[in-house]
């Protein structure tokens, strides 16, 4: 008698499925969990975006190294060739920061995690700390989209238009826009981009197919990964 074998899951398929058919892609990932190769593409093409625009970052902090320092009573008492001594440093660790770019996608992807497992047990949901990690590990395939756009923007602009560091992320649009400026409320809003917003709603998504939740806890969930990130940006803004 013939006996029916599960379908092994198809880890490329379940992370196309969450740009295109999101609904299909939970509905696996609540059976059988596959996160591995979402993850590795994310890493991928975020550690390349990294790379490409770091040129336009640097130049972008050159530029705006007399403002920092303004803003930073300490560095601007320094001596002349202190203060050059500091760049020289923020220039070498800007150079090297695509390599560790790995590690700000796992601690996104785990934070995630946490706030589903933490919103999953409030609605008394079915979800699991894998299955959650799953879905936010195939979520994170939206920013890693947006990163390789915006490595298009700067290509396409060259390196020599960004006066600041913090104007390379902000080429792709966002809510910072209603906010000109560098203020805190200018750098909270501007995490909310069409990519972020994406993110959030796929978490609601995930939440609801991959945990049952009822649709509150479902809502307050996914929107909490989207605003806790816009949170701590703009606490450490000055």
């Amino acid at each position: 008698m013939a006996v029916d074998t599960p379908t092994k899951p198809n880890g490329l398929k379940t992370a196309l499925d969450t740009i295109v058919a999101p609904k299909a892609a939970f509905e696996s990932l609540r059976v059988a969990p596959t996160w591995v190769w979402a993850l590795l593409i994310s890493i991928v093409c975020v550690m390349l975006s990294s790379y490409i625009t770091t040129p336009a970052v640097i130049h972008g902090l050159s530029t705006d190294w007399p403002n920092l320092l303004a803003k930073d009573p300490n560095t601007a008492a320094l001596s002349p060739d202190q203060q050059q001594a500091r760049l020289a440093i923020a220039v070498k660790f800007t150079q090297f920061v695509w390599i560790i770019t790995p590690i700000f996608v796992l601690f996104a992807a785990l934070i995630g995690t946490v706030i589903m497992i933490i919103f999953n047990a409030l609605g008394r949901g079915e979800g699991t700390f894998g299955k959650y990690w799953a879905a936010q590990c195939n979520i994170a395939l939206i920013p890693s989209i947006g990163a390789i756009i915006l490595a298009v923007i700067v290509l396409l602009r060259g390196s020599d238009s960004f006066t600041t560091a913090q104007s390379v992320n902000e080429s792709i649009p966002s809510l910072g826009m209603l906010v000109p400026g560098t203020g805190k409320l200018h750098v909270f809003l501007a995490v909310f981009t069409p990519f972020s917003i994406w993110a959030a709603g796929l978490a609601i998504a995930a939440l609801s197919i991959v945990g049952r939740l009822p649709r509150v806890q479902a809502w307050l969930g996914g929107g909490l990964t989207l605003v806790l990130p816009a949170l701590i940006v703009a606490a450490f803004a000055k």
